[in-house]
C-alpha cells in the first residue's frame, strides 16, 4: 500500500491539459480518528476521475476537502492555482468555480425547480433575474425536465430533484464538478436518468471527479480512477488497468466483492 497517488504506465490522458487540482500530503482528523492519509493526487483540466472504496474509506472526506466543506488539517490543496486556506477570498473564489451535488438533493423544500437554481447566480454572480431564469430554463433543458420548472422538490420524483440540483450546480459555471455519490439515494429505476445526465457533461469536457459505485459508468466515462481504504489513497490507474491488472491485492479484493 501507498500513501502516494501513482500514474500507471505514464500514459497521458487524452484532452487532459494543466493540473487544475493538485493535493499533497492532505490530511484530515475528526477526533481521534484519521479520515485522510497522506493524500497526494493531481486531476487534469478535463479529466474525469471516479473515486471507489469501501464505506468509511475517507474518499467522500477527500472531494468535501477539494471545495473546503471540510477543512483538510494538514497538506496542501490548489484549486486552479489557488490554494485552499483560511483566506476568505480564496474561498469564494474557489467555490464559485466548484459545483457539487451530494447523495441528498439539498434543494430548498419551499422553492421551485427554477428558482432553486436561479437563486445563487443571482445572489452571488449578481445576475439579473431575467438572465438567471433563462439561464435556468436552458439547464432544466439540458438535463431533460424544463417541463418541472415550476413544481416544488415535493413534486418531484428523486432523479427528477438530483436533474434539479444538477443544473443548479451548473448555474454557477464551474470549472469542476464534484459529484459525492449522486444516485445512492434513488430508487433503481430513476439511477440511469441522472446517469445519462452525467454522461452527456462528461463528454461536454467538464472536469469531474465522482465518488460511486456504478461500475458501468465508471467503465464507460473515467480517465482515471482512485481507489481509497482505511483513509489512504491505495492505487490509481485508467480503466484498463483497474479492471484488468490492478497492482495492489486490496483493490483485487474489492473489485472482486463489487463486480
Amino acid at each position: 500500500m501507498a500513501t502516494e497517488s501513482r500514474t500507471t504506465d505514464g500514459a497521458e490522458l487524452a484532452g487532459s491539459q494543466r493540473d487544475i487540482i493538485i493535493c499533497e500530503g492532505v490530511e484530515k482528523w475528526f477526533g481521534d480518528f484519521q479520515a485522510l492519509r497522506g493524500i497526494t493526487t493531481r486531476i487534469r483540466e478535463g479529466e474525469k476521475v471516479v473515486v471507489l472504496g469501501p464505506s468509511g474509506s475517507g474518499k467522500s472526506t477527500f472531494i468535501r476537502t477539494l471545495n473546503r466543506l471540510e477543512e483538510h488539517d494538514a497538506g496542501r490543496i490548489v484549486i486552479d492555482g489557488i490554494e485552499l486556506n483560511d483566506d476568505m477570498r480564496n474561498l469564494e473564489r474557489i467555490r464559485s468555480e466548484v459545483g457539487m451535488v451530494f447523495q441528498q438533493f439539498n434543494l430548498f423544500p419551499h422553492l421551485t425547480a427554477l428558482r432553486n437554481i436561479t437563486l445563487a447566480p443571482q445572489k452571488v454572480r449578481r445576475l439579473p433575474r431575467r438572465e438567471a431564469e433563462a439561464l435556468a430554463m436552458e439547464l432544466l433543458e439540458r438535463v431533460g425536465i424544463p417541463e418541472q420548472a415550476d413544481k416544488f422538490p415535493g413534486q418531484l420524483s428523486g432523479g427528477q430533484q438530483q436533474r434539479v440540483a444538477i443544473a443548479r450546480a451548473l448555474a454557477m459555471r464551474p470549472k469542476i464538478m464534484l459529484f459525492d455519490e449522486p444516485t445512492s439515494a434513488l430508487d433503481p429505476e430513476m439511477i440511469k436518468e441522472v446517469l445519462d445526465v452525467m454522461r452527456e457533461l462528461a463528454r461536454s469536457g467538464m472536469t469531474m471527479i465522482v465518488v460511486t459505485h456504478e461500475m458501468g459508468f465508471a467503465r464507460e466515462v473515467a480517465d482515471r480512477l482512485l481507489f481509497f481504504d482505511e483513509g489512504l489513497l491505495i492505487e490509481e490507474g485508467t480503466v484498463e488497468h483497474f479492471f484488468t491488472n490492478p497492482r495492489e491485492e486490496r483493490t483485487r479484493l474489492f473489485l472482486s466483492q463489487i463486480l
